[in-house]
């Protein structure tokens, strides 16, 4: 088949480097998926734990909407008024200038 011992050889070479280069080939690959694995599931815990904060802000800002709500109502205003002595106003006079202009030019 082949004459020259070195033919053979050189082929024989070639078919190994061809090997090492399709395992280091599937090494590589290999790594870059585990890598790329972790990564991900490293985002979704983080986007688990985001997303609980998130839950857990809105239910606080909802409690606060409803605080805000109850301070503000009619109720509220008047058990504050009676506690602080304050006395509601009978006879308001309003003080009206000459001139109705904000800004004279």
């Amino acid at each position: 088949m082949f004459t020259h011992g070195g033919k053979l050889t050189a082929i024989v070479q070639d078919q190994r480097v061809l090997r090492v280069f399709m395992l280091a080939l599937t090494l590589a690959f290999g790594i870059l998926y585990v890598v790329q694995v972790n990564a991900a599931s490293t985002q979704g815990f983080t986007m688990r734990d985001l997303d609980k904060a998130n839950q857990t802000l809105r239910r606080d800002n909802d409690k606060l909407v409803a605080e805000i709500d109850r301070l503000r109502s009619l109720s509220s205003v008047s058990e504050r008024e009676t506690f602080l002595g304050l006395v509601k106003l009978q006879n308001v006079t309003y003080i009206q200038a000459g001139n109705s202009e904000v800004a004279l030019r």
